[in-house]
Formats: C-alpha cells, sequence, structure tokens
C-alpha cells in the first residue's frame, strides 16, 4: 500500500516517463497488466479504470492489475460490478412418496368378465355369504359358492361328515350331533343310543332342566318323552344305577298338569312313584316342576320308587336324555 501511495503522488505532481526511451512498448486498452521495473526504477503502466481489483506486488513491482473484473454472469468483462452470478443449488431434489393403495374391485379397463362372488378364506370353494364382491371371473380366492357356515374353518361346510370338534361341520346348524358314518357312538359327553327310528342322547354332564332341553334342541332333539311301556323299560336299563335324569315333564305352565316339551301333550300313564308328583323335593314351601326318571336302586328322597317318574326343582343340575327322530 506505501509503493500504491508513492505512485499516485508521482502521477499528482505531473511527471511523466516515456517508457518508449528505453525500448519497450507502452502498454495500451483497458486490460493492461501492471508494469515491471528492473532495479530501482518504476515504470507505472497506464492507468486503467476497470475496477477495483486484487493487485498483485512483490518488492520489485507496483502497479494496479485491471485484468480482473467482475462479470456479468457469461464470463466476459465489463459487466455490472455489482451483480452477482446466479446461484445454483446441488442438491437432490425433494421427493414426496405416497402410500400405495389397493382394492378387490377389479379395473375396469381389462376387460375382464365380473361374477358376483364371495370371499373364500378357508379354500374349501364355499364363500362367506357376507361377503359379496363383483370380481373378474375365476379370481383367487372368490367362489360363487355362499353357503359356508364357517369360512375360518376348511373341515366345515355343507355336503362334508359331522364330526366330534366343537364345530358345526355340515351346516346344519347343530354342533356335534350324531352321524352314522363318523359319528355314531359319543360326543361332547353323550352317548348316542338308536332304537327302532328313534335316537336317545344319554348325556352325563349335569345341567338344569331348562339347560339341557335347550341342548337337546341345539342337536335337533327335546328331553326325552317316555310312553311307557317297551320305551320305559328301555330308558330304565340304559341309565343302570346311576341316579336321576331329566324327562320332557313339566308343569311350568300350569301346576298340576305335566306336558311334554316335545309335543305339548299330557303326560299320562302309570310311571309316576308313590305319591308322585307331589310339587315338593324335600320341604312344603319348595316348588317341584320338572320331571325326573329315577334309576333302578332309587335316589335320595326317592326310596321305593325305583324306575319311576318323579317330580323335582328344575334348578338342580341333573344328567339328561335326549330323543328325536334318526337322521
Amino acid at each position: 500500500m506505501r509503493r500504491v501511495a508513492v505512485f499516485l503522488l508521482v502521477l499528482a505532481a505531473g511527471c511523466t516517463f516515456d517508457a518508449s526511451g528505453l525500448g519497450e512498448t507502452p502498454q495500451t486498452g483497458a486490460g493492461a497488466g501492471p508494469t515491471t521495473t528492473t532495479g530501482s526504477t518504476t515504470e507505472p503502466g497506464p492507468l486503467t479504470d476497470t475496477g477495483p481489483g486484487p493487485a498483485t506486488t512483490s518488492d520489485e513491482t507496483v502497479g494496479v492489475s485491471g485484468s480482473e473484473s467482475m462479470t456479468d454472469g457469461t464470463g466476459g468483462p465489463g459487466g455490472d460490478p455489482t451483480s452477482m452470478p446466479s446461484l445454483t443449488t446441488t442438491g437432490e431434489p425433494e421427493t414426496t412418496t405416497q402410500p400405495m393403495t389397493s382394492t378387490t374391485m377389479p379395473d375396469m379397463t381389462t376387460g375382464c368378465p365380473l361374477v358376483m362372488a364371495y370371499k373364500d378364506f378357508d379354500n374349501d370353494n364355499y364363500g362367506d355369504p357376507n361377503m359379496p364382491m363383483l370380481v373378474c371371473e375365476g379370481e383367487q380366492g372368490w367362489v360363487p359358492d355362499n353357503t359356508d357356515c364357517n369360512d375360518m374353518a376348511a373341515y366345515s361346510h355343507p355336503g362334508i361328515i359331522e364330526m366330534c370338534d366343537t364345530l358345526d361341520n355340515d351346516c346344519d346348524g347343530m354342533f356335534d350331533e350324531y352321524d352314522a358314518e363318523q359319528n355314531s357312538e359319543s360326543c361332547a359327553g353323550c352317548r348316542f343310543v338308536v332304537r327302532e327310528d328313534s335316537l336317545y342322547y344319554f348325556c352325563t354332564n349335569s345341567l338344569e332342566w331348562e339347560q339341557a332341553e335347550k341342548f337337546c334342541v341345539g342337536h335337533g332333539l327335546h328331553l326325552a318323552k317316555d310312553d311307557g311301556g317297551a320305551e320305559h323299560d328301555f330308558l330304565v336299563q340304559e341309565i343302570g344305577d346311576t341316579g336321576l335324569w331329566w324327562l320332557g315333564g313339566n308343569d311350568l305352565m300350569t301346576e298340576g298338569t305335566f306336558k311334554w316339551v316335545s309335543d305339548g301333550v299330557n303326560v299320562a300313564g302309570d310311571g309316576w312313584g308313590n305319591n308322585q308328583p307331589d310339587d315338593q323335593e324335600w320341604l312344603v314351601w319348595e316348588e317341584a316342576d320338572c320331571m325326573v326318571l329315577v334309576d333302578n336302586n332309587g335316589v335320595g328322597g326317592y326310596f321305593g320308587e325305583k324306575g319311576k317318574w318323579a317330580d323335582s326343582m328344575c334348578d338342580g343340575g341333573l344328567k339328561f336324555i335326549c330323543e328325536g327322530p334318526l337322521p
């Protein structure tokens, strides 16, 4: 900076120097660079007003460089010194990913024939009636049949043989019922016995009378109707010496008038034990409205009533006999 200040003072004093006398060509033009001195003599170059720029000096060099200037963005000189080149962003472009969506409705542009079908989750070729959909014909997982009663179990659909597995295998609304081919002996605590054209369940799981009747109905049966005679003997023989079993008679509708729940017919015959029915079980204020069959030995308060009918309180848990037509 001190050298530049000296140079400016010399110019102000009006001093000139002809460089041609030394055999050098004077530098002219806007782009003239700094002059070079030899020894102690300093030769300034012509001044150019090209705007400020970095000046490069050494111990033997004093001058102003006009070769560096602001550009107009095109790389050439003479641009507006106040203008700046445009900024360029080279980062990765911002992207937004939308979630993929899917639908079971067929693409209408495919031209496939649409048919009404039903979802078949368990792949047993029987669909859920509660899940209909128009789909392309032959669409995987969809079938035209809508008669499956349990689409989460492949062993549950129309036409299959009933098994003892807590499922309604054949979709008839009943569970673990008798089947002559697959389920003909016992299931769910009940022993199956066929007599003539009738089917009997001898069930050892203890239930109240109404619960026992509901169980029988759930298997297409009712609590047994004892018609007396050979049927009565059959029932007594089957229960053996195992206590009290619910039958299908009660007087819940009209006190003292027992009817069979299966057909509403009045209970008749000589099947009652001594002083039965007496509308009590142990105490006089008890209401015994449901009918039991006493085993061959007689039990509890029914001594001497072997193989006879008696009335009992309906809320007691007893074994029971179901009866119905042979399917």
